[in-house]
């Protein structure tokens, strides 16, 4: 199996513009001192995520059977909620800036309907979850939300994927300090289908580089495509190695969510 070099970009999307971070709604959730998904900041109380993140540390941006899953039994929806960590403001995994915020996941909620995938299902169906924050984020220059789409993207949309996940694949032993981003493009929905017979739904969206070589990968997900200034999708499932050619990467539709994501955080 060959080794892919997957770049999210040679240099980090890091943007300080008098003296504010490029990318104040990212997010790192961690567990255990370990990152292993990224999210996005709604509001001060609130953050997004891939529902799979839910699943055993190390097995994200699901790679189409790669990986053996776990559940909410692997580490217990009660201890998980008490131990998954929110870094915001967050840019170097290593090196402290001192505008970092922490806070911890008091409540989970995945989609009620989403499933790992098994023999003959399709791939991660309603992956996305919210987090509800404590204590509550405070707003800076450094931490910011991000708003939601309003309207589903067409083909040939120009947006931007970031986040801390690994730049080498299959091996994936190689993660970045601070968050890399790649360029990508919507793709349309045949060419999704074609590269993922079966498997793709109209709350999925592919953008990549068809000719491969860039791409998300493993600790991605969860993480943003933005797409005009605006939350479009999230880091959801791939093939395995990552950035094959024709094997774009797959995201969570936003737009087909702002009801759940509306009425969901207005309950609470």
């Amino acid at each position: 199996m060959r080794r892919t070099l997957v770049v999210l970009t040679k240099e980090p999307w890091e943007q300080l513009l008098r003296n504010k971070l490029g990318h104040p709604w990212l997010v790192l959730l961690y567990y255990f001192d370990q990152h292993y998904c990224s999210g996005i900041l709604l509001n001060q109380n609130w953050v997004l995520t891939a529902a799979h993140c839910k699943l055993r540390w190390g097995q994200d941006r699901g790679d189409s059977g790669a990986w053996v899953l776990g559940g909410w039994e692997t580490w217990g929806l009660q201890g998980l909620g008490r131990t998954l960590g929110v870094r915001l403001g967050e840019h170097s995994r290593g090196t402290s800036s001192g505008n970092e915020q922490f806070a911890a996941a008091q409540e989970i909620i995945p989609h009620p309907g989403f499933r790992a995938p098994s023999a003959g299902s399709r791939d991660y169906e309603n992956d996305i979850m919210l987090l509800r924050l404590s204590p509550p984020a405070v707003y800076t220059d450094y931490v910011q939300p991000l708003a939601l789409t309003d309207v589903c993207p067409p083909e040939g949309t120009h947006c931007t994927v970031m986040g801390w996940g690994t730049t080498t694949s299959p091996d994936g032993k190689t993660y970045p300090d601070v968050p890399q981003c790649l360029d990508v493009e919507i793709l349309s929905n045949t060419i999704c289908q074609d590269a993922y017979p079966e498997k793709v739904t109209e709350n999925m969206l592919c953008a990549g580089v068809l000719e491969g070589g860039k791409d998300s990968c493993q600790g991605d997900s969860g993480g943003p495509l933005v797409c005009n200034g605006k939350l479009q999708g999230l880091v959801s499932w791939g093939d395995h190695p990552c950035a094959q050619p024709n094997k774009p990467g797959v995201y969570t539709n936003i737009c087909k969510y702002l009801d759940w994501i509306q009425e969901t955080i207005a309950g609470k």
